[in-house]
């Protein structure tokens, strides 16, 4: 099946973390560079454990509470850890695509104005979620994966994988017994937005 764009394969290499020993591949679609983590024995998973990854600078590198960026890569790793096999799929779409200075800019647009992270990047003239997510397809399709369990709640990313031609089953990283308090209300919002959350209650702004 042929795909929106081709990908092409710069480097691969074996990376010791703290998960063991992964596969490091590093790929570049269009003009953007996308890195994957292969754990385990992710090669010969008849439908691995797969998770697609958006960067977040604050989350990642300065352990923000305001977002769950940190908790569900969190959860994948551990999940992929325990079974053995998993594929991470890391893309650099900080901000929802719009880059770190708008993400900081609609934080405090939401907060002066008591909105959400949606409304906040309308109201400045952002995207309220420029994400793509097709380039993960592509390089899952490229890996050989003909079906994958994928850990994600937004149903965006599932139809993704689906054009690539990889059968896909949705797996929750959010349940409640995994929510951290303070994140609900931005769950409320991600349910809102027709993310498979599992406590879709009345909106509140984070």
């Amino acid at each position: 099946m042929s795909g929106p764009a081709s990908v092409d394969l710069l480097a691969s290499r074996q990376l010791k973390t703290l998960f063991g020993v992964v596969d490091e591949l590093l790929y570049r679609y269009t003009n953007s560079d996308i890195v994957v983590m292969g754990i385990g024995n992710w090669k010969k998973a008849p439908a691995p454990l797969a998770r697609i990854h958006s960067a977040c600078f604050a989350a990642h590198y300065l352990w923000s509470a305001e977002c769950d960026c940190r908790e569900q890569l969190d959860i994948t790793c551990n999940h992929m850890q325990r079974e053995g096999a998993g594929i991470l799929v890391f893309l650099d779409q900080d901000g929802r695509g719009n880059g770190h200075a708008a993400l900081m800019r609609a934080a405090v647009y939401a907060q002066q104005h008591g909105c959400n992270q949606a409304e906040a990047y309308a109201a400045l003239g952002y995207p309220s979620d420029a994400r793509s997510f097709d380039g993960a397809g592509v390089v899952l399709r490229d890996l050989g994966v003909a079906a994958v369990r994928l850990m994600t709640n937004n149903p965006v990313k599932i139809d993704a994988v689906g054009r690539a031609g990889i059968e896909v089953v949705p797996e929750s990283v959010v349940s409640p017994a995994t929510e951290t308090p303070w994140l609900s209300g931005y769950y409320r919002l991600k349910a809102q937005e027709g993310h498979r959350v599992a406590r879709p209650e009345e909106e509140t702004c984070r």
